[in-house]
């Protein structure tokens, strides 16, 4: 393909995603779409390359700042497009290969990450504003609402919580709800844009299948010795909220075992169901899947480090 045909293919994903950004601000019930933003780059980014992907990035940029607002415009290159372009760069890093992997949706989750960090911090450093204090205040303002509701309802609250309490606790789980709302994200671009990729026969990505999901590297390594790095901060008293640190890695390594147990589970259970007409160990297996979600996680945490199904003996990192 010659570069007059990617440049031509860019501009005209470019004014969809354009399109679709402007149905976002102005028309209130397509608000949703904004999950869906990402796409059209990580599309230019796969079909063509790098450079007409930031080319695009660098024209809507451009478009929404004059159409919209600087500030939107901002949020929109930072938090859409140029974390849509990274996981458009990895399909398309990736399509040569025979084996399924979750590696866009895992580069993507961090491109996420650090693209969100990134526009909260410029902000604060060119428009002032505090993105994460209006978040709190906004939080403060529906609790107290609800609250004062159910006073009203004459509904009875536990003792011993206030709201400010509740605040608190949100307030330290911030870093863990950034990192679920980056790999959601990641997952609806790449799911999109391999359905997209798939109806328009521009290119067929081998997507994995959830029975196949399985934790980057040894997760089981690296979440021991992150705990172990934070307790020996929090023994040498140097000044990090180490407690926050440990909540927020407890919660995300808990719900990723969580998510790759239930994996294990559906895996399994399919299997047997398919060779053996043993009712007994179906039974079991899907009664783990119910028992809790500390068995799941440490089940996930096993085959984190057993590799259970022989999913990722080639991955291996």
């Amino acid at each position: 393909m010659n570069d007059r045909v990617k440049l031509t293919q860019a501009a005209i994903i470019t004014a969809l995603a354009v399109a679709l950004s402007l149905a976002t601000v102005y028309i209130p019930f397509l608000g949703l779409l904004v999950f869906a933003i990402p796409v059209p780059y990580a599309i230019i980014a796969t079909m063509t390359n790098g450079k007409y992907a930031l080319i695009s990035a660098a024209a809507s940029f451009f478009i929404m700042m004059f159409a919209v607002d600087p500030m939107y415009s901002l949020s929109l290159t930072i938090m859409n497009v140029l974390p849509g372009i990274a996981v458009g760069y990895m399909i398309k890093k990736e399509k040569n290969e025979e084996e399924k992997n979750f590696k866009p949706i895992y580069f993507g989750t961090l491109a996420y990450m650090v693209s969100m960090i990134l526009f909260v911090g410029l902000s604060k450093l060119f428009f002032k504003i505090d993105l994460v204090g209006q978040f709190i205040e906004l939080m403060k303002v529906s609790l107290e609402t609800q609250i004062s509701v159910m006073q009203s309802a004459q509904l009875n609250l536990n003792e011993g919580i206030t709201p400010t309490d509740i605040i608190s606790t949100m307030q330290n789980m911030i870093p863990a709800i950034l990192f679920f709302y980056s790999i959601i994200s990641a997952s609806i671009t790449y799911y999109v844009e391999a359905f997209v990729l798939r109806r328009i026969k521009k290119l067929n990505v081998n997507l994995p299948k959830f029975t196949e999901f399985y934790l980057p590297g040894n997760a089981v390594t690296a979440s021991l010795l992150l705990y172990f790095l934070v307790m020996a901060l929090d023994i040498m008293q140097v000044p990090l909220h180490t407690d926050i640190i440990m909540l927020n890695l407890q919660l995300v390594f808990s719900i990723m075992f969580l998510i790759q147990g239930v994996s294990v589970g559906i895996y399994f259970i399919r299997n047997w169901r398919k060779k053996s007409p043993n009712k007994i160990m179906v039974f079991i297996v899907a009664l783990f899947l119910i028992s809790g979600s500390m068995v799941l996680s440490f089940v996930g945490m096993l085959d984190s480090a057993i590799d259970f199904r022989r999913v990722r003996s080639y991955k291996s990192t």
